[in-house]
């Protein structure tokens, strides 16, 4: 079985895949593979759709997190349909696949007062979502913290 995608001309993205997770689509019925990217030269972290379990079709171009902070940060609700701006003209599916992405990697959440809203999580950007998802921070200190057990130094 192939899944067929809205296809550009990949080869031609500067942008190289840095990272790349799952997790699952807001319906719980299929499972989304994103990858995240890193544009060679400014540096800026960009997002994309690799794969879905579910067969549907969706747009794989690439999202800078610039827009996708803009467009989180201009809305007070997001659902599907706000991130379509991402990916204009392109598979309406790509909407619900990208808020779920950002559900999973802590930019957006459930809003309390009405389950198919979602809202952006206060003090939160894409660069420190996406950072902290390949177990880096923001400033680049790639050091982690360990948990000692008691007794151990």
């Amino acid at each position: 079985m192939s899944v067929e995608t809205e296809t550009t001309e990949e080869n031609l993205s500067p942008i190289e895949a840095i990272y790349t997770g799952e997790c699952q689509s807001l319906s719980g019925q299929s499972s989304l593979t994103y990858a995240i990217g890193r544009h060679p030269e400014d540096q800026t972290l960009h997002l994309r759709i690799v794969a879905n379990t579910g067969g549907g079709m969706f747009c794989d171009e690439w999202a800078s997190g610039s827009a996708i902070d803009a467009l989180v940060q201009s809305s007070a609700v997001l659902i599907s349909r706000s991130m379509c701006e991402l990916h204009a003209g392109r598979s309406i599916n790509t909407g619900g696949f990208v808020l779920s992405i950002l559900k999973h990697l802590g930019l957006v959440r459930v809003n309390a007062e009405n389950s198919r809203h979602h809202e952006m999580v206060p003090g939160t950007t894409f660069e420190q979502v996406a950072l902290e998802a390949m177990g880096q921070s923001a400033s680049g200190d790639k050091r982690k913290t360990l948990k000692l057990k008691k007794g151990e130094v």
